[in-house]
């Protein structure tokens, strides 16, 4: 298993983050994850910029003296270089890399004050031919993506991808050139869909995740641009212009499409892929996403959504992935943290979590055990204005309080959590 090394950079002083297949980061606000995205992404840019481009790979072998940017490429906004050093770090650098085994990539980045960019100092790369990070396709999806337009503009692309921020879904869909040269895989291939046609296939996708919801797709090369149109139940065969049909299904038209075209092998890196949709839909995509991984893309989504790990743990359960290529990296921190903690958390053939650590996607569990205690609190002071709906709990939840614990049964996922209230 490959990890990602980095030093000196933002909130992380000394961290080696485990990269799988299929990895999965999360934690509370500003605990680390995001900043665990930049930092590869930083590197990525890094050998975009300053690396050879070798007829099918980059080749990064020595520094060049080249700056790198640190605010535009992947809607990385990091300020200037003393914003990224880590505060109070004694240190004169940043280090980012990735290692697997004793073979390790890494890049040292001098700091000069208030600079808008760093300059690598030092390259060691031993797994040029190895990493994915040198491959000329790279996936990444912003959370903020683009939301319903009426139209998109056109753009160049070095090879098929739906940009950022989504910005370049509807012109995939809509160029047929490339709607019928492409050819899904079997592997990612929805399994009551034959035709291999990426627009059939994302319908697929997508009427899995919202029922009886499909998109269709013009092209146009005189003014530039395409356009994304979506049908539903109640618009009757009559496909309407996306803005009056909301945020959830642009949201994630762009994670669909680039999951069917991303090369195997290849980086995708996909930020709150839960935006803007119904719990039922959050889990669907988190078990997409595992396809993804399945068939062989390396796979990194940021999520604040239990229902996407919900939908992992389904994935893992019924075989359609190898449990063992999942990693469930936990940030949180402590009063005694000098910079963000991490728990890697592993997945068992049953879809059960190896851990579940206080905070992470505990919530449900603490409202309801408070929620059943101000209930019991408010059944003792007023017998007689309750009524039996107010006892009610939510299906596959028990509650039983003992002294001052709560114990949590989940028994959709087959493990038992006790946790101490204090």
């Amino acid at each position: 298993m490959e990890k990602l090394i980095i030093k000196n950079f933002k909130c992380f002083r000394d961290i080696e983050i485990p990269v799988n297949h299929l990895t999965v980061f999360a934690g509370a606000n500003g605990n680390g994850k995001s900043t665990a995205i930049q930092a590869l992404l930083y590197l990525r840019r890094t050998i975009e910029h300053c690396a050879k481009w070798n007829d099918k790979i980059y080749t990064y072998q020595q520094s060049n003296g080249l700056n790198v940017e640190l605010n535009g490429a992947y809607c990385l906004a990091l300020g200037n270089s003393n914003q990224v050093l880590t505060i109070d770090s004694k240190n004169d650098f940043i280090l980012l890399g990735l290692c697997e085994n004793d073979k390790k990539f890494h890049v040292k980045y001098q700091i000069q004050n208030d600079e808008l960019f760093l300059t690598p100092s030092e390259v060691q790369n031993q797994r040029n031919e190895e990493s994915s990070l040198f491959a000329r396709e790279f996936y990444y999806l912003n959370a903020e993506r683009i939301g319903p337009r009426i139209k998109q503009s056109i753009q160049f692309y070095d090879f098929p991808n739906t940009g950022f921020q989504g910005e370049r879904t509807a012109q995939l869909l809509g160029y047929t050139d490339f709607n019928y040269s492409f050819k899904v895989e079997n592997k990612r291939k929805f399994e009551e869909e034959n035709s291999p046609r990426l627009l059939q296939q994302v319908n697929a996708w997508l009427s899995y995740l919202m029922p009886e919801v499909t998109v269709s797709a013009s092209y146009d090369i005189n003014t530039l641009s395409a356009q994304i149109r979506v049908n539903n139940r109640f618009t009757k065969n009559n496909p309407v212009i996306a803005p009056n049909m909301g945020f959830g299904i642009s949201y994630v038209l762009p994670i669909l499409v680039t999951g069917l075209i991303a090369r195997e092998g290849c980086f995708m890196i996909v930020e709150n892929p839960e935006a803007h949709l119904h719990p039922s839909a959050q889990s669907k995509i988190g078990r997409f996403l595992a396809m993804v991984a399945n068939a062989g893309v390396k796979v990194i989504v940021e999520t604040h959504s239990d229902h996407v790990i919900n939908g992992i743990q389904i994935t893992s359960a019924k075989r359609k992935i190898n449990p063992e290529t999942v990693t469930v990296n936990f940030f949180n921190q402590t009063e005694k943290s000098n910079q963000p903690e991490l728990e890697s958390i592993s997945i068992s053939s049953k879809g059960e979590l190896s851990l579940w650590p206080r905070g992470f996607f505990d919530q449900t569990q603490i409202d309801f055990a408070e929620l059943f205690k101000l209930r019991k609190d408010c059944t003792s002071s007023h017998p007689t204005i309750i009524s039996s709906h107010d006892h009610a709990t939510r299906p596959r939840i028990k509650y039983t309080e003992l002294a001052d614990s709560v114990s949590v049964v989940r028994t959709t996922h087959g493990y038992k959590n006790q946790q101490n209230s204090k």
